[in-house]
């Protein structure tokens, strides 16, 4: 018997991705379109081919869960296909079932299991039994490609993980050496500052020995000849003492300052309400002719080095207490406030002459003075002395103020 040929050119569709392609292949277009209609209520996308070729060209395109096919054909039969098929790395593993009506011998279901049949089923067959085989052809594809979609997203992840982890520690890296460039900037200042500390304490000292000269030489000149110096030379004297007094004045403050900063810190637990009071008695006393209302928080306590927050509060308490000397009712308060991180903040404030607040980065640099000397005398080392002994602690300083109208210094240790 001779078979009608018929070219079913069929390529597959897009479907919905949840859905298997399951393709049939035989020679009649009646048979083609019986099994599909069996296979239909799977609900699966049914690929249909006329011929062995173009069988392939399908499995060269798309990816199928199970294959139908007829044994005998013209051209190249069932078997030739089926090993053309097993002979394909990505399609070697299709489960192939065969359905024939003719070749029923023992021989031919050998040679079809040889080729890699998983089933040989001849007619009539139940289609029950078919329908069955091929549901659980497609969920065994349905699952497999679950695990490989589950395993590709798994190694998505695994890949994305090793590259945070790697940028992770480029960036811990990174700030490593970002971290070993700060320490070794660090104790390059820190040498730097303190040969710096060292010179200027050296010159300040050697400095003071002149200075001495000078002024015991004009006190001389004066006791011994001052009846005979004209009015003019006793004048120029009298400037060359102030002027030795005046810059002796200044090596002691930077003395001072050097010392602080060359000086280590012993904290202890300080009452810094008893010793603010204390340093505040001492301006009263000294100066008992002013009226000054001062203003000291109790229990405000802190763990500091006693020796340098005394010069620290008196340095600003002195600040305080000159630029009130003009003030009608001059006020001076000592407090503390915490802020929202729960930090202690302290403070010293006053309403005196204030200042102006575009220049306060320079309250706090050696010499910087803001209002005239003769009105307000002073070194300009006060400020300074304060933000290096808060800088000692770990802390801050900073101020407010306006002219006129006060100014209010803040320090964190």
């Amino acid at each position: 018997m001779v078979k009608e040929v018929v070219d079913v050119p069929q390529p597959v569709a897009e479907n919905d991705a949840s859905k298997a392609n399951i393709l049939i292949v035989d020679d009649r277009r009646s048979n083609l379109v019986a099994l599909e209609a069996i296979l239909e209520p799977l609900g699966e996308n049914v690929v249909l081919a006329s011929s062995g070729r173009e069988a392939l060209r399908h499995i060269l395109q798309s990816e199928f869960a199970v294959i139908l096919m007829d044994v005998q054909m013209p051209e190249m039969d069932g078997f030739e296909t089926a090993s053309l098929i097993r002979g394909r790395e990505t399609s070697r593993h299709i489960p192939i079932i065969f359905i024939t009506a003719i070749n029923t011998d023992d021989q031919f279901v050998y040679e079809g299991y040889s080729v890699g049949a998983v089933d040989y089923i001849t007619k009539p067959f139940n289609s029950t039994t078919l329908v069955s085989k091929v549901a659980v052809f497609v969920e065994l594809y349905k699952k497999e490609r679950k695990i490989q979609e589950q395993t590709k997203r798994l190694h998505e992840a695994e890949l994305e993980a090793m590259r945070l982890q790697q940028l992770e520690i480029e960036r811990q890296f990174e700030q490593e050496k970002i971290r070993e460039v700060n320490r070794l900037l660090e104790e390059r200042v820190q040498e730097r500052t303190a040969e710096l500390e060292a010179f200027c304490y050296s010159v300040s000292h050697d400095l003071r020995t002149p200075l001495r000269t000078i002024h015991g030489y004009s006190s001389t000149l004066e006791k011994d000849f001052g009846t005979a110096l004209p009015p003019e030379a006793k004048e120029s004297l009298e400037r060359i003492r102030l002027a030795a007094k005046k810059m002796d004045e200044l090596i002691s403050a930077l003395l001072s300052l050097s010392r602080i900063t060359r000086s280590e810190v012993h904290p202890h637990q300080v009452d810094i309400s008893h010793l603010a009071r204390t340093i505040a008695e001492e301006f009263v006393v000294a100066d008992a002719s002013r009226q000054v209302e001062i203003t000291i928080q109790e229990k405000m306590i802190a763990n500091c080095d006693p020796v340098l927050l005394r010069s620290l509060l008196y340095n600003l308490i002195s600040n305080a207490w000159k630029f009130t000397a003009e003030s009608e009712a001059a006020c001076i308060e000592v407090g503390s406030a915490t802020n929202e991180e729960g930090h202690v903040i302290f403070f010293v404030k006053d309403n005196g002459a204030g200042f102006n607040p575009k220049y306060s980065h320079k309250l706090f640099q050696p010499f910087e003075r803001l209002h005239s000397s003769d009105v307000y005398p002073g070194n300009g080392i006060g400020l300074a002395t304060v933000q290096r002994i808060v800088k000692k602690h770990g802390g801050a300083v900073w101020a407010e103020g306006e002219e006129n109208k006060g100014a209010q210094f803040f320090f964190t240790l």
